[in-house]
């Protein structure tokens, strides 16, 4: 029985579950700072460090997870129609974080802190010209990108110390095509290399005369 997935559902699954680890973060933190913490100055979101592992990871298919994080929040907020286009749009800026990514390349990118701090910092300046861009269509006060770069300063914070920690997580800000393939090779050499060792064993021609004396009966078994 083949129980083996296909790359498509392993994409799938993998998008899922980042998606329900969003939800439930983006969710706690949200209601923590809008309805527990309301006299803090300032707001932390997970959304951001979700859309860089998973721009990372799958490329232009994290837009899932910035509508994931815009629907949460708008949820767990009880923001209006306003603010739900605003931050749903908004996060899909994120995505004009790919051209870093592909200029500076994602191996390089994953390899040096520096350029992961400034990746991290890309995409959040994305989403907040996404926000801001969004919110003109209802307020049009163009100094409002101020208010909207200030308020999620922590959750930068929070992003570019996070993404350097998982770093020196296997494959966690890594392209899962080039994971899996990288996978396979090192599975594949570790099976042919335990193929080649046990031929040069067996090949001993004093192989199956160890065998049977090391299966040779004591007395007491006779």
């Amino acid at each position: 029985m083949n129980n083996s997935i296909t790359f498509k559902q392993y994409r799938a699954i993998d998008l899922t579950i980042l998606s329900v680890f969003l939800v439930l973060s983006e969710g706690l933190t949200t209601v923590a700072t809008t309805k527990w913490f309301v006299a803090v100055p300032f707001a932390i979101t997970t959304t951001l460090i979700f859309l860089c592992i998973g721009m990372m990871r799958w490329g232009a298919w994290s837009a899932v997870l910035a509508i994931v994080g815009g629907i949460t929040f708008v949820i767990a907020s009880g923001a209006d129609a306003k603010r739900c286009a605003i931050y749903i749009i908004g996060n899909l800026f994120s995505l004009l974080s790919l051209l870093f990514i592909r200029a500076v390349g994602k191996n390089k990118l994953r390899g040096s802190n520096l350029l992961l701090i400034l990746y991290a910092i890309v995409t959040y300046l994305s989403v907040c010209l996404g926000r801001w861009l969004v919110s003109l269509i209802f307020e049009p006060a163009l100094d409002s990108i101020i208010a909207y770069i200030g308020t999620d300063v922590i959750t930068l914070l929070f992003t570019a110390v996070l993404l350097t920690a998982l770093k020196g997580v296997d494959g966690m800000i890594e392209d899962q095509h080039d994971y899996v393939l990288r996978q396979a090779k090192e599975r594949e050499k570790e099976q042919s290399g335990d193929a080649k060792a046990l031929e040069e064993i067996t090949s001993d021609p004093d192989y199956l005369d160890d065998v049977f004396e090391d299966e040779e009966p004591s007395e007491e078994d006779l």
